[in-house]
């Protein structure tokens, strides 16, 4: 690589980066979602419909901007992300400037914060899609990939850290988030449209003639001890080989007539020509296993240069085919539906917690001697706390993937298990909370989880169905968490506004009002709840992990 080249794409992984940091930002929701209820009036539910509804936007947008990022490139999504989140940040600290009227008139302002935010998720996901798409392709070559993805991925979940550890330093004092949503509104354009500057999409390298030649041996060496025929046709694999084949079939990455130098230990092609009868006849006696039995020897390679594209060579390339074939070949695939389920019933659990700490923490607090900003403070470093642990389990886990599938030979999706286990826990702890301090281990426990999932499921997307088409199938695996979200949401909502119910009940309605505020009792319930949806993740994670090695079985048995 040419020193101005390198530094180009040095620069552009850095706007990539930037642009991730800053647009993290819609898990900050959980460090000023108390003030929906406390400036505006809104119940519970409402709030969690604000946050519910901003999901859903953030989420179902991804198919969208991953297809736009492959159409149009990532300089104008990242773009549009930064005018997308300047709107919506702006918006709401306008409201909450001017719509300081508590219990009067809340569902007026419902749909309108709901939209503002909304905005806020779909900007967030605009910058996400974009730079997760372009490292993808930038880096389909690398044998490091997971780490690649890894570390924007990392930032973009350490982004609530550094702007809820901001807005405790510089911001806690204030009655109402105005000031520090505005903060948020200038910092994205900034941002954005700085990395917008700098981004920069890899175009495809052609390969030489002599590397050309070179690839294709070494690809049918890999699948096959078959011998090459003089035509520059390629044999069909052998029987022994059929098993790996298979194995690997759906996880075909690399773009043979884009390789650059590296092939990606996930890639399947299917080099077998369709050629006629006396084509197959010729390829067994120049088997090696013919020429064995034969005592004949192998006739010397053919001096015609083979490429890997060649007129009489079918590549079963997912990264080749048009978006439409890729959307249909992901809608058969079981494969994708398990995974899409499983996010769902994982990223469900733990998004009900990150948008919901803040309320965890004031709830926790009444049997406290803690002041309003300690209270404030605190539901910060929990925020702080949860973001934190996620970046840091990224960029372990992106590396550590690595190593699980190249040196240790296991897939990714055995990694995928372990997170889900890891949520099954986290949700078993949520229903046990007793104490404020008991807030932090269940902070480090989602991020931890939510971290980990999140990194190694879009690095599954990319080696399952190509690099080239990332945008548009993680755009609509990543449909699950709005679903998952939305649902663990109202689940909380609900279980929320019935145990205050209970306690006013309890109570009387001549209590005195401090005496009449939820406690733990108003959101155990909910996640005993989602630890059972919890459940659901591990099993679709373990059909990912076991579905294609049980097909090849089976396909193989079939042969036999």
């Amino acid at each position: 690589m040419e020193p101005r080249e390198s530094y180009t794409s040095t620069l552009s992984y850095i706007a990539i980066c930037l642009s991730m940091l800053c647009g993290g930002t819609t898990s900050l929701f959980a460090t000023y979602g108390s003030s929906f209820s406390e400036v505006l009036g809104f119940t519970q539910y409402e709030t969690n419909l604000v946050a519910s509804l901003g999901d859903y936007a953030h989420y179902m947008s991804a198919p969208l901007f991953g297809y736009l990022s492959t159409r149009i490139g990532p300089t104008r999504v990242i773009q549009s992300a930064a005018v997308l989140m300047f709107c919506g940040y702006m918006g709401l600290s306008y409201s909450f400037k001017h719509f300081d009227t508590a219990y009067e008139h809340a569902h007026h302002y419902v749909a309108t914060m709901s939209m503002l935010f909304a905005l806020v998720g779909v900007g967030s996901k605009a910058a996400y899609m974009s730079s997760m798409a372009t490292t993808a392709r930038n880096f389909k070559h690398s044998r490091h990939s997971g780490i690649a993805l890894g570390i924007p991925n990392s930032l973009y979940g350490l982004s609530t850290f550094v702007f809820s550890s901001l807005k405790a330093r510089w911001f806690e004092s204030d009655q109402t988030p105005w000031r520090y949503l505005a903060f948020m509104a200038v910092v994205s354009l900034a941002a954005h449209l700085l990395a917008s500057r700098y981004v920069v999409l890899k175009e495809a390298q052609p390969v030489p003639r002599k590397r050309a030649t070179s690839l294709a041996i070494k690809i049918n060496a890999s699948l096959s001890p078959a011998a090459v025929a003089t035509s520059g046709s390629v044999m069909s694999p052998s029987h022994e080989s059929f098993e790996m084949a298979e194995t690997r079939k759906r996880r075909m990455t690399v773009s043979v007539a884009n390789e650059a130098g590296h092939v990606n230990n996930d890639m399947t092609v299917n080099l077998i020509s369709p050629a006629s009868p006396a084509d197959s006849t010729a390829a067994e006696t120049h088997s090696p296993s013919n020429a064995h039995s034969t005592g004949a020897e192998t006739p010397p390679l053919s001096s015609a240069p083979i490429t890997p594209l060649s007129a009489t060579t079918a590549v079963a390339n997912p990264a080749q085919l048009p978006e439409e074939s890729a959307l249909i070949r992901l809608g058969r695939d079981p494969i994708a539906w398990a995974l899409l389920l499983g996010i769902i019933c994982f990223s469900g659990p733990g998004l009900a917690f990150v948008n919901n700490c803040g309320s965890m923490v004031r709830a926790m607090s009444h049997s406290t001697t803690l002041t309003e900003e300690q209270i404030g403070q605190y539901k910060d470093k929990i925020v702080a706390t949860q973001s934190f642990f996620s970046f840091f389990s990224r960029l372990v886990v992106g590396y550590l993937s690595d190593l699980w599938r190249t040196k240790l030979r296991l897939p990714r999706s055995g990694l995928l298990v372990i997170a889900g286990l890891l949520m099954i826990h986290a949700q078993n702890t949520a229903a046990r909370v007793s104490r404020l301090e008991d807030m932090y281990p269940l902070a480090v426990l989602i991020g931890t989880s939510m971290g980990s999932a999140f990194t190694l499921a879009p690095t599954i997307t990319a080696e399952t169905w190509g690099a080239e088409n990332f945008g548009l199938c993680w755009g609509i695996i990543t449909l699950g968490p709005a679903i998952g979200g939305h649902i663990c949401n109202l689940i909380f909502g609900s279980s929320w506004d019935q145990g205050l119910y209970n306690i006013i009940s309890r109570l009387g309605k001549d209590a005195p009002q401090d005496r009449m505020q939820c406690t733990n009792e108003c959101f155990i319930p909910a996640f005993r709840t989602t630890a059972k949806i919890a459940y659901f993740s591990v099993f679709f994670f373990t059909v990912v992990l076991c579905l294609p090695r049980v097909t090849a079985f089976w396909k193989r048995q079939r042969q036999e």
